[in-house]
Formats: structure tokens, C-alpha cells, sequence
């Protein structure tokens, strides 16, 4: 196999890679899209680094954004690049059950801090309808 060959294969792998890297990290954002409301968010602490994940919203749309505390910038899932952050992609495709666990907590706590808020409106016979 001559060298313009070998080059051409790797490309052509390069991009099957990076197709299904933004497959799993699109599906992994779907499964917690619906539980996340704008605002939303985890924290994790990895090995030295503190990593956010975050439901915003971007034109109308919610996605999911992923931080560190040395990258402050909220990154979207769907603008994640393997040449410019390879470690976070590993990162959540690894951790993806993580997430979604991550997420679901926040769920129930917001459900648990509503019913508190009525229950304790109830108890001041306070009209809280």
C-alpha cells in the first residue's frame, strides 16, 4: 500500500469516527433533553477537574452544554469537535449513564422542592392555586 493510500484509508476512517462520535454524543443529548429544564445542571468531579453539564437554551432550542472548571466556556454537545476536545468526548460517551443519573436527581429534587413549596403554602392557608 503506497503512502497516498495509506493517507486516503485514514481519512476515510477519520470521518466514519467522528460520523459516529456525533451519533452517540446526539443520542446521549436526547436521553436527557426531556428531563432537563433550561438551566439545569450536574457537577462531577473527574479525577482534578470539576465538569459541568448544562440544559441551555440556543435559538429557541434546548441543547445540552458540557465545562470545566479550567474551560469555563458552556460547549453544546452538538459543537463538540475530536480535533479540539477529544478528552471531553471520551469523557461523555464514557459517562453517559452518569449523565442521565445526573439529570434525573435534579428532576427529582425540583419534584421534592414543589411539593415542599405546597405543602408548606397549604399549611399557611395561603390560595396557592
Amino acid at each position: 500500500m503506497s503512502q497516498d493510500e495509506m493517507l486516503m484509508l485514514y481519512v476515510e476512517k477519520r470521518k466514519e469516527y467522528e460520523k459516529k462520535i456525533q451519533t452517540d454524543l446526539e443520542k446521549i443529548e436526547y436521553s436527557v433533553k426531556d428531563l432537563a429544564q433550561q438551566g439545569d445542571y450536574c457537577s462531577v468531579k473527574s479525577e482534578d477537574i470539576l465538569i459541568t453539564i448544562k440544559a441551555v437554551e440556543i435559538n429557541d432550542e434546548k441543547h445540552i452544554t458540557i465545562s470545566t472548571d479550567t474551560n469555563k466556556q458552556e460547549i453544546p454537545f452538538n459543537q463538540l469537535t475530536l480535533t479540539e476536545h477529544p478528552d471531553l468526548i471520551l469523557w461523555i460517551i464514557q459517562n453517559d449513564s452518569l449523565i442521565k443519573e445526573g439529570f434525573k436527581e435534579v428532576l427529582i429534587n425540583a419534584v421534592r422542592n414543589g411539593e415542599n413549596i405546597i405543602n408548606t403554602l397549604k399549611a399557611l392557608k395561603v390560595d396557592y392555586e
